[in-house]
C-alpha cells in the first residue's frame, strides 16, 4: 500500500498571522516524532503572512488518524483553531 499523502491549505483569520504560524511551527516539533510520521513540512506563502501549506507524509492512514486524534491535536484546536480562517484538507496519493 502506498504511502498516505496529506496536503492542507490554512489561512489564518485577520490579526492572528503570526500567533498562528508560531503555533502550526510548535505543532510540526511533535508531530515529526510520532510513530508513521515519514514527513510533516510547513510553508508559509512568500508576500502571504498567515497562509500555509501542510504537506505531511504517513506511513499509512492508521498512523495518520492516530496523530489526528492524539491530544497534541486537541490542544492545537483548543488554542489555535479560533485563529483559522480558511482550512483545507487533500487526502492524496503519489502516481507518479
Amino acid at each position: 500500500m502506498p504511502d498516505l499523502i496529506i496536503v492542507a491549505h490554512v489561512k489564518a483569520k485577520p490579526g492572528h498571522e503570526a500567533a498562528l504560524v508560531a503555533a502550526q511551527v510548535d505543532l510540526v516539533g511533535v508531530v515529526r516524532s510520532l510513530p508513521g510520521c515519514i514527513a510533516y513540512e510547513l510553508h508559509e506563502a512568500e508576500g502571504t503572512p498567515g497562509e500555509v501549506v501542510f504537506y505531511e507524509r504517513w506511513r499509512d492512514r492508521a498512523a495518520w488518524e492516530a496523530h489526528m486524534a492524539g491530544p497534541h491535536m486537541d490542544a492545537f484546536r483548543a488554542n489555535a483553531g479560533p485563529m483559522i480562517g480558511v482550512f483545507e484538507l487533500f487526502q492524496m496519493r503519489q502516481v507518479a
